[in-house]
């Protein structure tokens, strides 16, 4: 029997709850009179996190990361490790992947180059006004307070988006999902014991807590707070009935949704080496294709029998790279992918694949219009979400037809639920590179990267197409001289 998990708010000063049982978990809720409470100090500590000199709030952020790595080292998260290997449904191999990301996504050098990519000015206008020629000012301003409503597994994406929230000076509530819940709630625990000036401010600055869809709290922050911004990791149907609420607040918050992308790879006979292999392997392991950038489709220029050969190579490649990271089976998916694989032979499609339960990739080679459409007609729960360590690998003849594919994968039945491409990993010649381009960029792909490191980030790259900065804050301009003067 699974015990019961408290998730308990986290908030600086007194605090008020309410308590329900949700699956396992036993969650506390901050109750409608805190968080009003807690949004009127709003002026007070924006004010105050806002004039605070930008590099001592990077530095803060990046002491917190610090204090992770040292807990990481010394066994102080061992129990946490446990925690998010029963919660996520990650193995623990993955788990501990994850906690060695942090102190990354808590770098004040990367976040500060996030900052200086995504605002057209000195970042310096993060802290006073500041000249840009012929007597004109700008103030950078925290558009808050913020609301993000974060989703999934993972503990990387809450942390982006929140983190930047506070060093931009912004009042913020973070509602993080069930699984994460715990994981994020440690990581900013660590702001309380740094007993530093800064620290204070922006432990000030922050309240997480889960709120569940019955929550009084949830309508009450999405449709009456004095909210200056909501941002929304997620899909349907949630994605409906949140904007239905925000559409009501009288205070008209920004409102920016993040929703459901996936990946896709783009590989020419020319490339399709060993390494080219290893890379798509490495980026359908690593959290079983339930990243944005996941790779879940691949197109294959060239000939069937070198697409083939390629294949093969993938397969050995996951073999070798799943068997260091397991799969945690889910109670009848075995039955599913086998009646999948079934279907897809039927079709006509070559498939190859593993039998070993903790590393059941399947690899399908198909030519002209994909199959997947009608074993999702057939089998509906082999949806895009439930699907793991799965690949198809379609064999065109020309870049443009692979463009077409990615372009067209939202409309197909089985990628329903993704809005569209967010990342393509590309092996593809220099000449091809370049071209490939502007047409996937006309194609509304957000990132186009090498097939090797498709899910990692530079710290200068917008979040699906927007500088996250951008979201939080606002700008004052000034004039000295008259216009016509």
């Amino acid at each position: 029997m699974m015990t019961a998990m408290a998730l308990s708010p986290l908030l600086r000063g007194s605090i008020e709850t309410t308590e329900k049982k949700i699956g396992s978990n036993i969650v506390q809720e901050l109750t409608v009179p805190c968080i009003s409470n807690f949004l009127s100090k709003k002026a007070e500590i924006q004010h105050s996190l806002s004039s605070m000199p930008l590099e001592k709030r990077l530095k803060t952020v990046s002491d917190v990361g610090k204090v992770w790595d040292e807990m990481l080292a010394d066994g102080r998260l061992n129990d946490l490790r446990e925690t998010l290997y029963r919660s996520t449904g990650y193995s623990l191999e993955m788990i501990d992947l994850e906690l060695s990301l942090v102190r990354s996504a808590l770098n004040g050098d990367q976040i500060r180059r996030n900052i200086e990519t995504a605002l057209p000015y000195d970042i310096k206008c993060l802290e006073s006004f500041v000249d840009f020629g012929d007597g004109e000012k700008i103030r950078c301003l925290p558009a808050g307070p913020v609301f993000i409503i974060s989703s999934g597994n993972s503990l990387i994406p809450p942390l982006i988006p929140t983190t930047i929230s506070l060093v931009t000076g912004n009042l913020t509530i973070l509602r993080p999902s069930l699984s994460n819940y715990a994981g994020v709630y440690a990581i900013y625990k660590i702001i309380d014991g740094l007993e530093t000036e800064e620290a204070d401010l922006l432990a000030r600055a922050l309240a997480i807590s889960y709120f569940s869809h019955d929550s009084p709290a949830f309508p009450y922050l999405l449709s009456e707070a004095p909210l200056g911004a909501i941002n929304f990791w997620g899909g349907e149907p949630a994605r409906t009935e949140i904007s239905k609420y925000v559409h009501k607040n009288p205070f008209h918050p920004r409102f920016y949704i993040n929703g459901p992308l996936t990946g896709s790879a783009i590989i020419d006979e020319g490339s399709a080496s060993e390494s080219a292999a290893m890379a798509l392997a490495k980026n359908i392991v690593l959290y079983d294709q339930q990243l944005c950038s996941s790779p879940t489709q691949a197109a294959f220029v060239g000939s069937m029998e070198g697409a083939s050969e390629f294949a093969k190579k993938v397969c050995a490649s996951l073999s070798s790279v799943g068997q260091s990271i397991p799969m945690k089976a889910t109670e009848g998916s075995a039955y599913v992918l086998e009646s999948a694989r079934r279907f897809l032979r039927f079709k006509g499609s070559a498939v190859f694949q593993s039998n070993d339960p903790s590393n059941a990739w399947t690899v399908v080679l198909s030519k002209g219009k994909s199959p997947l459409d009608d074993v999702i007609s057939a089998s509906p729960e082999f949806n895009i979400y439930n699907r793991r360590r799965f690949m198809e690998i379609s064999v065109v003849a020309n870049y443009e037809d692979a463009v077409d594919m990615i372009r067209a994968l939202p409309s197909r039945r089985a990628y329903r639920g993704i809005d569209k491409v967010q990342s393509v990993g590309l092996a593809v010649g220099e000449t091809a590179r370049k071209s490939l381009l502007e047409s996937l960029a006309a194609a509304g792909v957000f990132r186009i990267l090498p097939l090797e490191d498709m899910f990692m980030r530079s710290a200068a790259e917008p979040y699906d197409g927007i500088g996250i900065p951008s979201m939080f804050t606002y700008f004052v301009y000034a004039r000295e001289k008259l216009v016509l003067g």
